[in-house]
């Protein structure tokens, strides 16, 4: 160690002014293309958690901490943008919930819960709308399905966490399951006129959201 050096922290974002809110809300909320104003109010969901909500919005807006971005903001270095599953590909937002197995496996598991086909798209802005809005079901609908949506990303990125900084992976069955548990506690606490039990919401989903089949 050499004498009369200066040591101190470098803040890789703003190598030059250092460190400041402002800095680092900017780095989170900017994107080349922002999800349109009607998508994002759907974001805002009555029945789902706050917290929920925020990632999700994050989320469709691209500034999640997944390893892309993380090299992106400069905060890890390119050799490290690796998926977490150990696959070799690059970790992104798409990757991680719609193709990498297990999470891929998530939605089908969800949709053979529900009943329903549907034929997934590559971006999470697209997915959300279409799933949220699949055709065939009435409008009364959308809400429930936009709710179990948001239930499906936040309990895959917790998965995703999990693997991690655990070294543990769920089945995508068990990840299913938590998924149901979930949604049906936001809507148990949250929506007055939801009168169903966990059994009804488990065995006959669409039935509990008044549509007949």
């Amino acid at each position: 160690m050499k004498d009369h050096t200066f040591d101190r922290w470098r803040w890789l974002l703003d190598p030059i002014n250092s460190y400041s809110v402002k800095g680092i809300y900017h780095y989170l909320t900017s994107v080349d293309a922002p999800p349109d104003r009607g998508l994002l109010d759907h974001v805002w969901h009555k029945q789902v958690s706050l917290k929920v909500s925020l990632f999700v919005w994050r989320l469709l807006r691209n500034p999640l901490l997944t390893n892309d971005n993380l090299v992106r903001w400069h905060i890890i270095i390119a050799e490290e943008n690796t998926y977490v599953g150990g696959c070799g590909s690059l970790e992104t937002a798409n990757h991680l919930l719609f193709r990498w197995d297990p999470f891929s496996s998530v939605w089908f598991v969800v949709l053979q819960w529900l009943g329903l086909s549907f034929v997934a798209l590559g971006g999470c802005r697209d997915h959300f709308t279409h799933f949220g809005h699949l055709t065939g079901l009435p409008r009364s609908s959308y809400s429930f399905l936009q709710l179990i949506w948001m239930a499906c990303v936040w309990v895959i990125w917790k998965e995703r966490n999990n693997k991690v900084f655990h070294q543990k992976i769920t089945d995508p069955q068990s990840i299913a399951d938590k998924i149901k548990q979930l949604s049906f506690q936001w809507l148990k606490a949250n929506m007055l006129t939801f009168v169903f039990s966990y059994h009804d919401w488990w065995l006959h989903p669409l039935s509990c959201m008044g549509v007949r089949m």
